[in-house]
């Protein structure tokens, strides 16, 4: 399963769905909170014989809310549901405020099958 399969299908119920790759379309409905993932780096596992199709991949996951608390709680749902890929690795969190909310950047590794 690809990444952002991966991401999307953990993480989307938490926030009613609103869990984008990149950004936050300008059709989306104004929200307290949301989740806007990327990949910010990929190593192969490549073989002798050619491409594996097998990745390993470090994901920002970031985090937004309109309250504090509620991003602090939200950014530990996250991250409980992050953990349940295996093998997977947490890497660690920042806390932010961005334009009027509260921000998270979570960075995550963990395996994708690409192709």
């Amino acid at each position: 399963m690809q990444a952002a399969e991966k991401i999307y299908s953990l993480l989307s119920d938490l926030v009613d769905g609103r869990v984008y790759p990149l950004y936050v379309p300008e059709t989306s409905e104004t929200a307290d909170s949301y989740i806007v993932y990327q990949i910010i780096h990929t190593e192969p596992d490549n073989t002798l014989d050619g491409v594996t199709g097998h990745e390993w991949v470090r994901a920002q996951i970031d985090i937004y809310h309109d309250n504090y608390d509620d991003m602090l709680a939200l950014a530990s749902r996250v991250v409980g549901r992050l953990d349940s890929i295996t093998p997977s690795n947490y890497l660690g969190v920042q806390h932010h405020y961005d334009s009027g909310q509260y921000r998270a950047i979570i960075e995550y590794e963990f395996w994708q099958t690409y192709f």
